[in-house]
């Protein structure tokens, strides 16, 4: 696993090596990368972020700070490790937490960019997060979620419009923009 593009391309990212986290092939990253056109600006969070390679890979491509929450601590240590080695700590904010309890507990004039949606593939919280996400989230803002091939999301959530959709595998990609 490495970061595809930006100033960190080609760098080597550490896996949290467990059968619980499941990493996105590099593959699969570069062509959602891809689609977003390459460059990130802002700040990005990285929910259900096991590894960070999401995040990591935003703060690459120009985002300038990355949030990563996970509840479990390999994943947490993971993502700082890979922070540390890329020079990236200083824009980053690690949270051993559920994603559930960092959405209640999120400050209200916290702002997101871009947001990655990965939870495990049987946790089909899509909505409810990105309900929960919208009132932190800009005008143009970019939510990318993650799930099981058979899941297939709404059109619309909230203020959340679908404007790409891709299969890769098992996987199926499915990125909104807020209007």
């Amino acid at each position: 696993m490495r970061i595809i593009g930006g100033k960190h391309r080609a760098r080597k990212l550490m896996r949290v090596g467990k059968a619980t986290t499941r990493e996105s092939a590099d593959m699969v990253k570069e062509s959602i990368f891809n689609m977003l056109g390459g460059t990130l600006l802002g700040t990005t969070l990285d929910l259900f972020a096991g590894s960070g390679a999401y995040g990591l890979e935003a703060l690459s491509r120009g985002s300038n700070l990355a949030y990563f929450v996970d509840h479990d601590k390999d994943a947490v240590k993971t993502i700082k490790m890979n922070a540390e080695t890329l020079g990236e700590i200083d824009h980053v904010v690690i949270e051993q937490k559920t994603a559930e309890r960092f959405l209640k507990t999120i400050p209200k004039d916290l702002m997101f960019d871009t947001v990655f949606i990965d939870p495990p593939y049987d946790m089909n919280i899509y909505s409810e997060v990105m309900t929960e996400l919208s009132d932190h989230l800009y005008v143009d803002s970019i939510v990318v979620c993650e799930s099981s091939k058979h899941v297939i999301l709404s059109d619309q959530v909230l203020d959340l419009v679908k404007i790409k959709e891709k299969v890769y595998g098992i996987k199926r990609v499915t990125i909104y923009e807020k209007i």
